[in-house]
């Protein structure tokens, strides 16, 4: 996962560990026939522990539990049901695989703890630049005829595009909008764009709404500011540009980009050292006639870095 990724990654599970976020959201993004049917008023968020460390970087890790109605010979019942998300900034063919994963990781859970399988209805939020054209279906992906298809592993997910997602109207559906939730998803879709006029309207709106959460606009500006090639005496600009004053905010953000700055330099430096520890007790496994399946076994070490230290 790349620095970019991580801070789209750190963004958008921040975003979406608030209940009344993925509320919100999830009234914009599911279709008509999922939304009539689930209990909003029941909305919990599971960061998914049971993930893997092997696979823990390739997964946002966000699952939501709530509960909908389902006809179940010819009775009405009420059944849990899981969304997971799954988020992209970029195109990616190992979307189906990554999304089986996470539902396998989960059935296995529920098999281990005697439970039935549970309802999983994958999502994909993307706001990448390019258009998203990965099959919908996971059988879709197979060159086989249709009669071959029916005999396939299938599944279908839900997409939440930001490209074709317009803000200027989402942001007037409704009196009692959620201006953080449509902010966030706003300025994840202007990544993708060139030009500022996506973000001035962000800040035109948070005045219109009269937002002034200091630490949510810093939130926000902190993301746009590691994202977006901008310096900070024009974000100060664009944010007086629409009267919302900057003057108290700016020296608060500078600080905090670098604070996290140094922040990430010190996790690096760790994950360096750490490396580096695991090296040098791999070279003395092998000073001391381990195989070398062994150390890659023992070290978690690939074939190729450990192959590299006999040499």
């Amino acid at each position: 996962m790349t620095e970019i990724d991580r801070i789209h990654d750190k963004f958008f599970k921040n975003t979406f560990s608030n209940p009344d976020n993925v509320r919100s959201f999830l009234n914009t993004a599911l279709p008509e026939s999922i939304r009539k049917a689930i209990d909003f008023s029941n909305i919990e968020i599971d960061f998914t522990d049971y993930v893997s460390q092997r696979f823990k970087e390739h997964f946002s890790d966000i699952v939501v539990r709530t509960t909908m109605k389902s006809e179940v010979e010819g009775k009405e019942i009420n059944i849990d049901i899981y969304i997971l998300f799954e988020h992209k900034s970029y195109r990616d063919a190992a979307i189906f695989i990554q999304l089986l994963l996470s539902m396998y990781l989960m059935w296995e859970k529920d098999v281990a703890e005697n439970k039935p399988l549970r309802v999983i209805i994958p999502l994909v939020f993307y706001h990448g630049r390019e258009k998203w054209n990965i099959p919908r279906s996971f059988a879709e992906q197979f060159k086989v005829s249709d009669e071959i298809k029916e005999f396939l592993l299938d599944y279908r997910y839900i997409l939440f595009d930001t490209r074709p997602w317009d803000f200027r109207k989402e942001k007037n559906k409704e009196p009692g909008k959620n201006v953080f939730l449509l902010s966030a998803l706003a300025l994840m879709k202007s990544i993708a764009d060139d030009d500022l006029d996506s973000i001035v309207e962000v800040f035109k709106f948070w005045h219109e709404n009269g937002f002034a959460n200091k630490e949510k606009i810093l939130f926000f500006l902190t993301y746009i500011s590691e994202t977006k090639d901008i310096e900070q005496n024009e974000v100060q600009e664009m944010l007086e540009k629409v009267r919302i004053e900057g003057g108290d905010i700016m020296p608060t953000l500078a600080q905090r980009l670098r604070d996290e700055g140094r922040h990430e330099g010190k996790k690096e430096g760790i994950k360096e050292g750490i490396k580096e520890g695991i090296k040098e007790t791999a070279k003395r496994m092998l000073l001391n006639n381990f195989s070398v399946e062994q150390v890659i076994t023992i070290t978690g070490l690939t074939e190729k870095e450990v192959k590299t230290l006999i040499n």
